[in-house]
């Protein structure tokens, strides 16, 4: 740690000059750490910066490998979106702009399955879209058959 010297001013000077002079060296100082820390900031931010972009380099390499394997199969083999999965698709779609050619080549759907699905939200709603096939209140089959289990062992 280096050793602060006393700053020495002629003795001539009036008292306000030498005052002044004092505040202009201790603001001159203040500005430098400043600086030095929106340049270490700065740096930091880089780093991060840099950081996010390898990651998006490396996501986007695993989304092409992810959909070069789904688009050597037929469209109709391909696992169906979920009814949640397409309304966030739509969503996705008038959020970023988007065509529906281009939802439609980037999401590996045909353009026709995009246009119902659009189709359908505008004559029902978004309810229409993520609507589910069964009554979300019903028991899954191995609840119902316990229950016809337990009922069957307490009868007898």
């Amino acid at each position: 740690m280096a050793v602060r010297r006393p700053i020495r001013l002629p003795k001539q000077w009036p008292a306000h000059v030498k005052s002044g002079v004092l505040h202009a060296i201790s603001l001159a100082g203040v500005v430098l750490t400043y600086a030095r820390a929106r340049v270490i900031g700065c740096q930091r931010l880089r780093a991060e910066l840099e950081r996010a972009t390898t990651e998006i380099a490396l996501l986007r390499q695993e989304l092409s490998i992810k959909d070069g394997r789904w688009e050597r199969s037929r469209s109709r083999r391909r696992p169906h979106y979920t009814p949640t999965q397409r309304m966030r698709i739509l969503q996705l779609r008038a959020a970023r702009g988007w065509t529906l050619e281009k939802a439609a080549r980037v999401f590996l759907i045909d353009l026709q399955t995009l246009l119902v699905w659009m189709r359908r939200l505008d004559e029902h709603g978004d309810r229409a879209l993520i609507q589910t096939v069964e009554p979300v209140n019903r028991y899954p089959d191995f609840v119902r058959n316990l229950v016809r289990l337990s009922w069957f062992t307490e009868t007898e």
